[in-house]
Formats: C-alpha cells, structure tokens, sequence
C-alpha cells in the first residue's frame, strides 16, 4: 500500500529530544560511499538488549533483498549500514492515536483505517538519526520489531519482522527506489505516466515498446480505470509474492545506472604526468554487476582497439610524434535493457592525451571525463545537491525539464566541489536533469520530486 500522500500530514515533533550519536553497523561494505547507492536500515522498537537481534535482522534483510532479481545482479554497486537505536519498549503501537514509547513512533493502523499499514510517525526523530549518523543516506529501510504482518511505503519503507513482510518491504522499494507505480489500482490520485503505468495506447511509442509481446509484456488495462494501463498482469507492483516484470526490472536497472557509473577508478588519474618508461599501461577498476554484462572498447587514435579489457598497454612504437589519443568507454549490455538510447545517456567514458615528441612523451593528460558524479537526494524535497569526484576548471550549467519537455529551472555556476539548488517552486512529480560543460551535455538523470 502506497502512502507517499499521508507524508505531507503534519508529524509529531522530536519525541527523544535533541539528536544523539548511535552505533553505525557495516552490513555490506563494496566501497566507497560516494561512488555507491548506501542504504541505510533502522530499527524501531528494539530495546537495548535486543539491538544484537537488530542486526540479524538487518542482515537478514539485506541477504532477502540481494537475492531478489534483479538487485541480485548489482549487489557490488551497494552499500548496507545499520543505525543501532534503541527504544524504551519493544514492539509498535496498535494505532496513532495511543503510541508507544519506541523511537520513531512506528504504528499500525497508520491511515486509511487498515491495520497492516505500518510506519512511524516521528519523522523528526528519523530526519535526525541520519543527519547525525549517516548523511551520506541514499536510501531508508525501518525494520519494526513486531511480530505482527504489517508495513507501508514512502519516501522509506518500512514492514515488520512477520516473515511475509519482507514482500512488503520489496514491494515499497520498488516505489521510493525506481519510482514505480503500483500495477494495482491505487486510486485516482496515483494515477500518472510512470515507468510502468501508462494511458498511451499507441505501441510505436509505447514507453515499454521494446518488451510489447516478450515476457508476458503488453499493454493491459486496469478494470477500476480501464483509461490507464500496466505492462503486465503478475508482477510485485501488483501482488506481493511475485517477481519484478521486465519493465520494472528495467526501471531498476536503469536507477541504479543513474546512481552508480560502473568505473570506479582508472589509471593514470593525475590531470598530468611525465613518464619515459615504457610501456604505458591505462587501467580501469570497475564495479561488475554478476554476471558481469559490462562491455569495455578501447580507442587510439581513431581505431578501436583492446575490447573487453581492463588494461591497455601503449608502446613507444605506437606513438605518433603529436598528440595521441586514448579513449575507453564501457557500457551495460544485460539482456535486462532494452533501452533505445542507452549507451547515450549510461556510457561512461574516460580519455587522455599523449603528447609525444621524437625522443620522449612529454605529457600525459586527462583530457575530458564523464563519471563519478552524485545527485542526492533523489527523490528531493525542497533542495538536491551534486557532487564531482573531480576538480573541475569550467561553469556547470544545470537544466530542469519536466515530463512534456519544457524547461522548468536553468542554473549556471561556477566550477566548486558541491552544487546546491533550491527547486522548493516546482511541483512534486518526475524531471530530467541535465548538465553541461561548455553547452555539451555531460550527463542526463532523472529525479523526482516528492
């Protein structure tokens, strides 16, 4: 059950006073948190003696979550941590309107009159928590400890310890993760063009075109609404037990490409160097999805070279006197895509140059990159941030499209380690965002506004 509209309720005001500092647990550490997607799971209800149960719950989680497809394929592109909070009572309270003495306020019968919805109601005491313990966050995950089937979604999902409730858990990512529709009928007021929800019945320009008549995929209408669609009929945004559908599966994919670009590192990495040894050797570290579907191409100077490996050696025999270009480019290509324009929007791509004289190389520089840049949060409130891994020399121009294509917001600045933009006056929905370098697109993501 969806319940992204009963966020904007006034909350109840910090419940345990002013933020405190709390254990944080590593779960599943792959690297970096700035090159990764870090999940963050809470507890609530756990008391201090039963925090050790909190963890096995929340690795417990975390192995149920990776072995769901297809976040099983990209389990290296995420990290996991753990906040250990501890509440004064186990469990959660049977409705808001007799709560309980644990942390975040977690409640069943949250809204709606229906008792297996279940989240907190201390948002405030979320909000701190990970300000103060972990504001890397990407992504929120509350385990409540109560045995009872329970949980609800938003901008964090949350489900109870009932072993069914993990479903519900999967479920609710699908929506704060991928910004999924449900494929049941939610009611009017979900109503949207999603990924996965649609009233264009033209199949030349069907969003999932690509999958019409493969995989059970088509284009079916719901009885409540039958003006709105859903590309299938048994997949998890519709009933809980059932896998993700390729068009969801696809949304996922393409979340994590938006998150995560698959070059971790590469080397040489100086913006400029001097080396008379040869031979050179480039190198590439890359985050793999299992089985490893990324496809690698190597180019000098105009002539591909070098596919599919992580290293390229350059010989002096090679060298033109001049510049000498180096490009390395590597793509996704799991049979889970079936994206038109991919590898225009995904493909991350490092270049250098090689100045070469008739008796040494004279320079070695990084010409040009497009990789390791970080949008968070995503979904955003009122402000979303960006971040480069590299120090840049030229204006960043910043655009904002909504859905039918016009621009909502453009921001030039100029070159800083963090970018901050205030996008308070746009309404809640979907965008594109769209950076330049010196009026060339650099990258192109989608955000949502919630």
């Amino acid at each position: 059950m969806r319940i992204l509209t009963i966020l904007s309720l006034t909350f109840l005001t910090s419940y345990y006073g002013i933020a405190q500092q709390f254990e944080v647990d590593t779960i599943q550490m792959n690297g970096n948190t700035d090159k990764l997607i870090n999940i963050v799971i809470l507890g609530d209800g756990y008391t201090q003696n039963q925090l050790s149960q909190f963890v096995i719950d929340a690795r417990n989680t975390t192995n149920t979550f990776f072995n769901e497809m297809p976040f099983s394929r990209y389990k290296n592109y995420f990290n996991v941590f753990a906040i250990k909070v501890p509440s004064n009572v186990s469990g959660a309270a049977n409705d808001p309107s007799n709560l309980i003495d644990n942390y975040f306020g977690s409640t069943f019968n949250y809204a709606y009159g229906i008792e297996r919805l279940l989240y907190p109601t201390r948002i405030t005491n979320v909000m701190n928590v990970l300000a103060n313990n972990f504001p890397e966050y990407d992504h929120v995950v509350m385990v409540v400890n109560d045995t009872r089937y329970g949980g609800g979604g938003g901008w964090l999902a949350a489900f109870s310890t009932h072993a069914s409730s993990m479903e519900i858990f999967l479920h609710e990512f699908g929506h704060s993760f991928s910004n999924l529709a449900d494929e049941y009928w939610a009611g009017p007021q979900y109503a949207d063009e999603k990924i996965n929800m649609t009233q264009n019945t033209n199949l030349a320009t069907l969003k999932w075109k690509n999958w019409y008549g493969s995989f059970n995929i088509g284009l079916f209408p719901h009885a409540e609404a039958p003006t709105w669609y859903r590309p299938h009929q048994n997949c998890k945004m519709r009933y809980l037990g059932s896998s993700f559908c390729a068009v969801c599966s696809e949304g996922i994919i393409e979340r994590i490409h938006n998150l995560v670009l698959p070059i971790y590192s590469y080397s040489p990495e100086s913006e400029h160097i001097t080396d008379n040894n040869y031979p050179l050797s480039f190198n590439l570290n890359l985050i793999k999805p299992n089985p490893n579907t990324l496809k690698i191409k190597w180019i000098f100077n105009n002539s591909v070279c070098n596919l599919n490996k992580e290293e390229f050696i350059l010989n002096k025999t090679d060298l033109i006197q001049g510049v000498n270009r180096i490009s390395v480019s590597v793509e996704d290509t799991t049979s889970l895509l079936r994206v038109d324009n991919h590898n225009s929007i995904h493909l991350s791509v490092v270049n250098w140059e090689v100045q070469s004289t008739t008796t040494s190389i004279k320079d070695v520089s990084l010409s040009s990159i497009k990789m390791d840049i970080k949008i968070y949060p995503n979904p955003f409130k009122d402000y979303i941030t960006i971040k480069f891994n590299q120090n840049l020399k030229e204006n960043l121009k910043v655009e904002i499209i909504d859905i039918l294509g016009k621009i909502q917001a453009t921001q030039i600045f100029s070159p800083q380690e963090y970018y901050s933009l205030n996008l308070s006056n746009l309404n809640n929905g979907y965008y594109i965002m769209n950076l330049y370098f010196n009026n060339t697109i650099i990258a192109s993501t989608k955000i949502i506004k919630d």
